[in-house]
């Protein structure tokens, strides 16, 4: 049987670390009497530091929970166990795509980030200058840590044993990671490094990531992808999951057209409708014959 961690126990670990620098950052001017007059803006952003983490801890312990229901319907699913050189192989090329697209984005940030430093430089007070270059350190850090640092959490994750894919109509757990959604496009094509072409099936949804929520597409490299078994059952599954969305979709638009109806109900809209058709009715000449 399968041993699977869940994946979103490490982020509720990590929102409450954040959580207690939020914590520090409200103390810093306690300790460090040069910052003292500075204590509304530390306890500001402390606070709110502290208020995103708790959200986020909350945000990721409801999926921790409903990865493990997830877990528990495992054998109603598609499940793909994979050989490590397969597997390896293409988290490799994926991850080095990644760090390549990374890489351009650093040197715009630190670029920014020096700009505006060099203008508190000057701007500020020479008592206090000091915070133009600790602006630069702090955020271009920040810039390193998102930009070269938490992008290999992506192979960490992915390289997490054992090597499974689980797919569901509307849930997956892809690469290391739990993936949840309303609505979903999937879809089998080929990925071609130049090198080798593997078969993959791709899901692509609106998910949150650090720059907002975004449409991004997981792939799941299909393990035998010269037996047409493997394929006719992967071609199933993407029928599965798009007509899963198309049904949720529906019941979105039902849901919407019926608060519409409710709102337009408490305001009277629906209430002038029918009193305006009546008064057509009664004015129709062809009604009064």
């Amino acid at each position: 049987m399968l041993e699977i961690k869940n994946p979103e126990k490490q982020n509720i670990i990590i929102s409450l670390i954040v959580a207690v620098l939020g914590v520090a950052i409200i103390f810093i001017p306690f300790v460090i009497t040069a910052v003292a007059s500075y204590q509304f803006y530390f306890t500001y952003a402390g606070v709110v530091i502290i208020g995103f983490s708790i959200g986020y801890a909350v945000f990721f312990f409801l999926r921790y929970r409903q990865f493990e229901t997830f877990l528990e319907k495992k054998d109603e699913a598609l499940v793909w166990e994979y050989d490590e050189d397969l597997y390896v192989g293409f988290i490799g090329e994926l991850n080095k795509i990644q760090k390549n697209s990374e890489k351009e984005k650093i040197w715009i940030l630190l670029g920014i980030e020096l700009v505006i430093s060099v203008l508190l430089f000057f701007m500020l007070d020479p008592e206090i200058k000091w915070l133009g270059i600790a602006f630069f350190v702090f955020f271009g850090t920040m810039s390193l840590l998102f930009t070269l640092v938490l992008p290999q959490s992506f192979k960490y994750r992915a390289m997490v044993k054992p090597y499974v894919t689980i797919i569901n109509e509307d849930s997956a757990y892809i690469m290391g990671r739990f993936h949840k959604w309303t609505k979903a496009q999937s879809k089998i094509k080929n990925y071609d490094n130049g090198e080798k072409t593997y078969k993959v099936l791709a899901i692509n949804y609106e998910s949150l990531s650090r720059n907002g929520k975004l449409f991004q597409e997981w792939t799941a490299v299909i393990p035998n992808p010269d037996d047409p078994n493997s394929i006719a059952e992967a071609k199933r599954w993407v029928g599965r999951i798009n007509k899963c969305s198309r049904l949720n979709e529906k019941k979105m638009s039902e849901r919407k057209s019926y608060s519409e109806r409710f709102f337009n109900r408490m305001v009277g809209k629906d209430k002038n409708k029918d009193e305006n058709k009546k008064l057509e009715k009664a004015t129709d000449p062809k009604s009064r014959k």
